[in-house]
């Protein structure tokens, strides 16, 4: 189903992909805007925070942010964009968005400041975890249960929740609690995984008589 949904999304994109690739617009551009553009919303959202429906802003970039992300893609793939530069900026901006649509969640009254700071300092060490994997010959990993993805989704439903003035923050505690651990789960599941990959025992040849 997902997938389904991705491919007819990259479908629908791949003309404004090519528009922009005619125009001179490169992948690694798009990704530093979405970063850049990201700590603008976090920034945003951060400074009137006793507003609450100014957190409706954190799902809506999420949204778009899963465009820039999807042309992106397309750049890299369709285009021949692919570089060891636009690499390393789409790492980087994939933390960097995360840190700054996170933090605003700390100047909620009654929300707890520790957990919404281990939580976002867990997601970047996650990163972290997963590109420990080419530094010892290992593929970079994503394991989950607390990938970027199910981390945008929960603080996107965070966002609503503020916005509506209608949930109350005992909630959102404790499922800020709940991913602390799966975000550690998820450190050690990456770590483990990279390790057993390049040290996987040798497939014994077949000695033939």
């Amino acid at each position: 189903m997902l997938t389904t949904l991705k491919s007819s999304l990259l479908k629908i994109l791949h003309p404004g992909a090519k528009v922009l690739f005619d125009d001179g617009v490169r992948a690694i551009h798009v990704t530093s805007c979405a970063g850049l553009i990201s700590v603008a919303v976090g920034v945003l959202v951060a400074a009137f925070a006793a507003y609450p429906p100014i957190f409706l802003l954190i799902p809506i970039w999420m949204l778009v942010r899963m465009l820039f992300n999807a042309i992106e893609a397309l750049l890299v793939t369709e285009f021949g964009q692919h570089s060891k530069l636009g690499t390393c900026a789409n790492e980087l901006s994939r933390v960097v968005a995360e840190t700054a649509l996170f933090l605003p969640f700390a100047v909620i009254p009654k929300v707890s400041v520790l957990l919404v700071l281990s939580v976002t300092l867990l997601a970047v060490l996650s990163e972290f975890a997963g590109l420990l994997g080419p530094l010892i010959n290992a593929s970079r990993h994503r394991d989950g249960p607390m990938g970027s993805h199910a981390r945008m989704l929960c603080f996107g439903v965070f966002g609503i929740a503020i916005a509506s003035e209608h949930v109350l923050t005992a909630p959102i505690n404790i499922t800020l609690a709940l991913i602390v651990i799966l975000l550690l789960v998820t450190i050690v599941r990456r770590i483990r995984g990279a390790v057993a990959e390049v040290t996987k025992p040798a497939v014994p040849t077949p000695v033939t008589i």
